[in-house]
């Protein structure tokens, strides 16, 4: 912990120093001079968190990848002031799975340590032509903030139009990057917050920027922020009314007692000093904490009917489990895919990221249901049969929608309009 406050300290006066000086440079980079983001770009610079792609070009609208983000956000965090030779021994047989290059092995392995990118799961994303969106960036910075979810408070509400697109498990990061100023809360010009737009290097260098001076005033401390997540009601809830549920533990007897649970996965936590963790949203719409063994067998993780292992599961499968004392013994998925011909109300277009929410409505009721569709792979047409693009659809038309519906949405297959 000693060592811990003293890189602290170290990072923080080498930024501060550095950030006082940055008044006073002249422009390192000729591609710059009337970019909307050069004085960030020359902070970022002097701190030593970004360098040029050469001696004096930034290439300030370039795409930044994601391991160029994720060892800026080490730099942040001090990696000048550690010997890492040890965690890249621990991490380099994931780090060769995933043939991450020799100039970022070191940071790559730290963010694995301290939980910045989430082992296998989240590798997996990663390439050397994989580029950070906004989403991304938000996540691996609240991250090194050390954020994480209360489950004793309710769920991140968050203005954007498209907040829908934002998972539920990210939307507290985006949360404190607002908090912090990285982010504006409401959004772009359509208020929007995009979060599978790549991020450009200028966009990177702001945001890197302003979260670094803010990591300076917090990063001494010595336990890592637990987020209060915001409610609109300032009202704590009744214990019986809180959306959240006790694991199922012993009998009185001090036998073991075996339960059930089916639901969709909203987190997956994983920590150096602490088994993994899932938060399941169960078929009661409760999230209940439960213990995921790290050494859980194969043959008790059932992933689409195949032995897999804890590293295969991500946020949104749908999982049936056995639990004993709150600890997972066997998980399986559930294949919850099914083909629907309905008919629907256009709610919201976003043709950028090829999304589309609507609105079905149940025919004994009358009430609506909110679903996301996924129009990557659609056929738009109009009741003539004209094949039409995704600019034709826009809120509040009648169409009829056929595709495949799993948990996350609806895949779609073919649109009509309805005229």
């Amino acid at each position: 912990m000693k060592y811990k406050k003293i890189a602290a300290i170290l990072t923080a006066a080498t930024i501060f120093i550095s950030t006082t000086t940055v008044a006073f440079a002249e422009t390192p980079f000729t591609d710059i001079e009337k970019n909307w983001a050069k004085t960030h770009i020359i902070s970022v610079n002097e701190k030593g968190l970004m360098n040029g792609t050469t001696s004096d070009k930034f290439s300030p609208d370039t795409a930044v990848n994601k391991y160029s983000a994720i060892i800026s956000i080490a730099r942040m965090m001090g990696i000048a002031n550690m010997d890492l030779s040890e965690i890249t021994a621990k991490h380099k047989e994931l780090l060769d799975k995933y043939k991450v290059p020799d100039y970022a092995q070191k940071e790559t392995a730290f963010c694995l340590e301290k939980g910045i990118i989430q082992g296998e799961i989240e590798m997996d994303k990663f390439g050397a032509q994989s580029q950070a969106t906004k989403l991304d960036v938000c996540v691996y910075l609240g991250r090194a903030f050390g954020v994480q979810l209360d489950t004793s408070k309710p769920p991140v509400t968050l203005s954007y139009k498209d907040a829908l697109a934002i998972p539920s498990m990210y939307k507290i990061y985006v949360d404190h990057m607002i908090k912090i100023g990285v982010v504006d809360s409401k959004g772009d010009a359509e208020g929007l917050f995009r979060p599978d737009t790549p991020v450009t290097r200028a966009m990177f260098a702001k945001m890197l920027d302003l979260a670094s001076a803010e990591y300076v005033a917090t990063t001494v401390s010595t336990e890592p922020p637990v987020v209060s997540v915001p409610s609109e009601n300032t009202q704590t809830p009744p214990e019986d009314e809180e959306n959240i549920d006790t694991p199922i533990n012993n009998t009185d007897n001090g036998t073991k007692t075996t339960a059930k649970d089916k639901g969709i996965i909203d987190t997956i936590t994983y920590t150096r000093n602490a088994q993994p963790k899932i938060l399941l949203e169960n078929e009661s719409k409760n999230l209940v904490e439960y213990t995921l063994p790290a050494d859980l067998i194969k043959e008790n993780v059932i992933i689409n009917g195949q032995l897999s292992d804890i590293y295969s599961l991500r946020p949104g499968l749908y999982i049936e489990i056995e639990v004993i004392s709150g600890k997972i013994e066997k998980i399986s998925t559930v294949d919850m895919t099914k083909r629907v011909n309905i008919q629907a109300i256009v709610k919201q277009v976003d043709p950028l990221n090829s999304l589309m929410f609507v609105d079905v409505y149940d025919a004994e009721d009358g009430t609506a249901i909110e679903k996301k569709v996924f129009m990557r792979d659609a056929k738009i047409g109009d009741m003539s049969f004209n094949l039409l693009s995704m600019d034709a659809l826009s809120p509040g038309q009648s169409i009829n929608l056929i595709g495949i519906e799993d948990m996350e949405g609806i895949k779609a297959q073919t649109v009509i309009l309805n005229q």
